[in-house]
Protein backbone atom coordinates (compact mmCIF):
# COMPACT_ATOMS: atom_id res chain seq x y z
CA UNK A 1 0.00 0.00 0.00
CA UNK A 2 1.61 3.78 -0.82
CA UNK A 3 2.59 5.41 1.73
CA UNK A 4 -0.33 7.99 3.38
CA UNK A 5 2.40 11.00 4.00
CA UNK A 6 1.29 12.86 7.09
CA UNK A 7 -1.60 11.87 8.57
CA UNK A 8 -3.28 14.19 10.79
CA UNK A 9 -3.16 13.41 14.84
CA UNK A 10 -7.12 12.80 14.37
CA UNK A 11 -6.55 10.19 11.49
CA UNK A 12 -3.46 8.59 12.94
CA UNK A 13 -5.05 7.71 15.85
CA UNK A 14 -8.42 6.62 14.22
CA UNK A 15 -7.00 3.37 13.24
CA UNK A 16 -9.49 0.65 13.36
CA UNK A 17 -8.58 -1.38 16.80
CA UNK A 18 -9.76 -5.16 17.20
CA UNK A 19 -9.61 -4.47 20.65
CA UNK A 20 -12.67 -2.39 21.08
CA UNK A 21 -14.68 -5.37 21.32
CA UNK A 22 -14.82 -8.18 18.42
CA UNK A 23 -18.60 -7.88 17.99
CA UNK A 24 -19.48 -4.56 17.65
CA UNK A 25 -15.65 -3.98 15.52
CA UNK A 26 -17.61 -6.52 12.82
CA UNK A 27 -20.73 -4.72 13.17
CA UNK A 28 -19.21 -1.34 12.67
CA UNK A 29 -17.16 -2.32 9.56
CA UNK A 30 -19.58 -4.55 8.27
CA UNK A 31 -21.86 -1.53 8.19
CA UNK A 32 -19.04 0.96 6.95
CA UNK A 33 -18.63 -1.26 3.49
CA UNK A 34 -22.51 -0.94 3.60
CA UNK A 35 -22.35 3.08 3.66
CA UNK A 36 -19.79 3.32 1.22
CA UNK A 37 -21.36 1.15 -1.34
CA UNK A 38 -24.88 3.65 -0.71
CA UNK A 39 -23.03 7.06 -0.67
CA UNK A 40 -20.58 6.25 -3.80
CA UNK A 41 -24.36 5.18 -5.45
CA UNK A 42 -25.32 8.82 -5.20
CA UNK A 43 -23.89 10.07 -8.30
CA UNK A 44 -24.61 6.64 -9.95
CA UNK A 45 -23.53 2.89 -10.29
CA UNK A 46 -21.31 3.88 -12.91
CA UNK A 47 -18.93 6.27 -11.01
CA UNK A 48 -19.08 3.88 -8.14
CA UNK A 49 -17.73 1.10 -10.18
CA UNK A 50 -14.88 3.42 -11.52
CA UNK A 51 -13.89 4.77 -8.18
CA UNK A 52 -13.63 1.36 -6.75
CA UNK A 53 -11.95 -0.27 -9.34
CA UNK A 54 -9.55 2.79 -9.13
CA UNK A 55 -9.05 2.87 -5.53
CA UNK A 56 -8.14 -1.13 -6.73
CA UNK A 57 -5.70 -0.32 -9.21
CA UNK A 58 -3.93 2.66 -7.58
CA UNK A 59 -3.87 1.77 -3.95
CA UNK A 60 -4.20 -2.12 -3.58
CA UNK A 61 -7.48 -1.55 -2.02
CA UNK A 62 -10.15 -3.72 -2.71
CA UNK A 63 -13.92 -3.16 -1.18
CA UNK A 64 -14.17 -5.63 1.19
CA UNK A 65 -10.85 -4.09 2.94
CA UNK A 66 -12.22 -0.66 3.53
CA UNK A 67 -12.86 -1.47 7.24
CA UNK A 68 -9.23 -2.31 8.05
CA UNK A 69 -7.71 0.39 5.99
CA UNK A 70 -9.72 3.26 6.32
CA UNK A 71 -6.86 5.45 6.19
CA UNK A 72 -6.31 4.73 2.90
CA UNK A 73 -9.69 4.50 1.75
CA UNK A 74 -9.67 8.26 3.47
CA UNK A 75 -6.45 9.23 1.28
CA UNK A 76 -7.99 7.96 -2.03
CA UNK A 77 -10.88 9.12 -1.94
CA UNK A 78 -9.04 12.73 -0.97
CA UNK A 79 -6.90 12.05 -4.01
CA UNK A 80 -9.71 10.95 -6.86
CA UNK A 81 -12.52 13.42 -5.56
CA UNK A 82 -10.15 16.46 -4.72
CA UNK A 83 -13.02 19.13 -2.54
CA UNK A 84 -15.38 16.90 -3.45
CA UNK A 85 -14.22 13.98 -1.03
CA UNK A 86 -15.79 16.01 1.96
CA UNK A 87 -19.29 15.68 0.81
CA UNK A 88 -18.58 12.22 -0.14
CA UNK A 89 -17.01 11.10 3.38
CA UNK A 90 -19.93 13.26 5.15
CA UNK A 91 -22.72 11.04 3.19
CA UNK A 92 -20.87 7.85 4.18
CA UNK A 93 -20.71 9.44 7.94
CA UNK A 94 -24.11 9.74 7.52
CA UNK A 95 -25.50 6.72 6.14
CA UNK A 96 -22.82 4.58 8.27
CA UNK A 97 -24.43 6.31 12.00
CA UNK A 98 -28.16 5.40 10.27
CA UNK A 99 -27.28 1.46 9.77
CA UNK A 100 -25.91 2.00 13.56
CA UNK A 101 -28.68 3.92 15.29
CA UNK A 102 -26.26 6.89 16.15
CA UNK A 103 -27.59 10.35 16.30
CA UNK A 104 -24.85 11.98 13.26
CA UNK A 105 -23.76 15.60 14.26
CA UNK A 106 -21.73 17.23 11.72
CA UNK A 107 -18.74 18.67 12.92
CA UNK A 108 -16.58 21.38 11.17
CA UNK A 109 -13.29 20.27 10.62
CA UNK A 110 -13.97 16.15 10.83
CA UNK A 111 -12.97 13.69 8.21
CA UNK A 112 -14.74 10.55 7.67
CA UNK A 113 -12.12 8.77 10.14
CA UNK A 114 -12.80 11.08 12.96
CA UNK A 115 -16.44 10.31 12.12
CA UNK A 116 -15.77 6.11 12.06
CA UNK A 117 -13.61 6.13 15.18
CA UNK A 118 -16.52 7.81 16.85
CA UNK A 119 -18.90 5.44 15.86
CA UNK A 120 -16.66 2.83 16.65
CA UNK A 121 -16.43 4.10 20.45
CA UNK A 122 -20.04 4.71 20.72
CA UNK A 123 -20.77 0.88 19.91
CA UNK A 124 -18.15 0.18 22.45
CA UNK A 125 -19.98 2.48 25.12
CA UNK A 126 -23.37 1.31 24.25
Amino acid sequence: MPNTGGLSWASAHARFEPAYGLASSREVADNLVQAVDEALLVPGEIVRTAIYERIERSYQLRREEIPDHFETFHKALQDLLGASANVMERLIAKSLYRRLKLNFTQHDGWTLLDYVNHARKAQVSA
